[in-house]
């Protein structure tokens, strides 16, 4: 999340610079153009954050989506999450993971990046782009920790991207439970 939030910020910085000088109207409209998705975007990022922190504070667990299709890796994790305190809802692959999302409503999905049907990078795009679900904090999980797989999970929407295996203090501290 603070990597979107970098990102859009240096965006509209850039727009800015463009703004303050004397140029052709057709690339002040640009810029204009850019500063209202960045802004559009910044606002969808406060709301996700609000979302998060409310569901993460203090003594409130979350309801959590695993998806993962080693079932026992998902079960596994499951379980932690559930003696945390949390509500946890398992998926082993992206087409359920996405149907789950809809009809179970997770506050935070901990998502597989190497699913069999669809990869995980396509699952937060999907959901990214359904406007009928509340704010999802969407953490990837995987094997590849190279600065090329985050970036590729930051620009599909991905909140935050852990390498596995993931250690019970870092799932705390990244739900916010340990906070």
């Amino acid at each position: 999340m603070v990597n979107e939030l970098r990102d859009a910020l240096a965006a509209m910085q850039m727009a800015i610079e463009v703004l303050r000088r004397p140029g052709d109207e057709a690339s002040r409209a640009s810029m204009l153009e850019l500063l209202e998705r960045q802004i559009a975007a910044l606002r969808e990022l406060a709301d996700r954050n609000d979302a998060v922190h409310r569901a993460s504070s203090e003594g409130v667990p979350c309801r959590v989506l695993v998806v993962d299709d080693n079932v026992d890796s998902a079960e596994v994790l499951g379980t932690l999450l559930e003696q945390m305190g949390h509500e946890v809802f398992v998926a082993y692959t992206g087409a359920r993971a996405i149907e789950m999302a809809r009809e179970r409503r997770p506050d935070t999905m901990l998502l597989d990046m190497a699913l069999p049907d669809v990869s995980g990078l396509e699952v937060a795009r999907t959901l990214r782009r359904d406007a009928s679900l509340p704010p999802l904090r969407i953490i990837g999980l995987s094997g590849f920790g190279s600065d090329e797989h985050r970036r590729r999970a930051r620009e599909a929407g991905l909140d935050d991207y852990l390498e596995k295996p993931v250690d019970s203090a870092t799932l705390e501290r990244v739900l916010g439970a340990g906070s």
